[in-house]
């Protein structure tokens, strides 16, 4: 279909330029970059056992906490977080907390992750990230995606989606400097990182990694983990966890199908990896969050 522009150009006579393409370039550029990725919505009544019992915990992906009732807190590096009905709060993952029950309650927890280089998520080495508040937020509305006739619709999805950015919007500093930061750190692994995404299983190894930067696997070992503060070995299976737990909470695939599409040996080793970097065992898990 032909698009042609009919309008008077009179009726633009007073038109003020607000934003040009050119001058706007880099903003959008991480705009268009930058995604959020949704892993799921879950509910959960919370009572004495949500609390760490002054034990600092970390989950592997961001969520957002919308609290329906009740009164709890979490504490990261002396600061405390008090979590109340009214607002929603952010949650980044691989953050330290520890978790305190003050009155027992119910919560709502959107969990995403984001990305700019391929599977690289800028928010989880921001060296900034803590738990905080984000806007208020209508419980009628959330309340809603409680009652057995919702059906969660893609505009539905879409709004969600759209309400992250613009929490995320206003709780972040400038998004420029944080990917700035990022890609001064990442860029130069930009290969690797996408042979991760394409061949991501447990088959992948460090050498494999080697090759695609092009140098030795002990001076890409070092240069790697200089630059991003991990290990090739924990980046790997950081990536493979997020998968697993995408498909284990995501789709209907038995455990052994997972482990044959994650390239694992058999499904008691992939057991054995998923429990040793989430606490519980897959199917576990699984039952935790959709509760069957």
């Amino acid at each position: 279909m032909k698009h042609t522009d009919t309008t008077d150009p009179r009726a633009h006579q007073r038109r003020v330029s607000l934003l040009e393409e050119a001058a706007s370039n880099q903003a959008q550029t991480a705009i268009n970059r930058f995604r959020i990725h949704l892993s799921g919505m879950y509910y959960s009544p919370l009572g004495p056992e949500w609390d760490s019992q002054g034990k600092q915990q970390t989950d592997s992906l961001h969520h957002i906490d919308i609290p329906l009732s009740g009164h709890r807190q979490v504490i990261h590096k002396e600061q405390t977080v008090d979590i109340t009905p009214g607002h929603a709060y952010f949650m980044p993952g691989n953050t330290l907390v520890e978790r305190r029950h003050i009155e027992s309650g119910q919560a709502l927890w959107i969990t995403f992750w984001c990305e700019w280089l391929p599977g690289v998520d800028p928010l989880m080495h921001w060296p900034e990230r803590v738990p905080m508040a984000l806007g208020d937020c209508d419980l009628s509305y959330w309340k809603k995606w409680l009652q057995p006739e919702w059906q969660s619709s893609a505009n539905h999805l879409l709004q969600l989606r759209a309400q992250i950015q613009s929490w995320l919007a206003e709780a972040l500093p400038s998004l420029d400097t944080i990917i700035a930061k990022h890609l001064s750190d990442y860029a130069p692994f930009e290969p690797v990182f996408q042979l991760v995404e394409d061949k991501l299983g447990a088959d992948l190894r460090i050498t494999d990694l080697a090759k695609a930067h092009g140098t030795t696997t002990h001076a890409f070992s070092q240069s790697f983990t200089t630059a991003t503060n991990t290990t090739p070995k924990e980046y790997l299976n950081r990536r493979l966890n997020q998968a697993a737990i995408q498909l284990v909470i995501g789709t209907h695939l038995s455990m052994k199908e997972i482990a044959f599409r994650l390239a694992f040996a058999d499904e008691f080793y992939f057991s054995r990896f998923f429990k040793k970097l989430n606490g519980i065992a897959p199917t576990a898990y699984r039952k935790r969050f959709r509760g069957k």
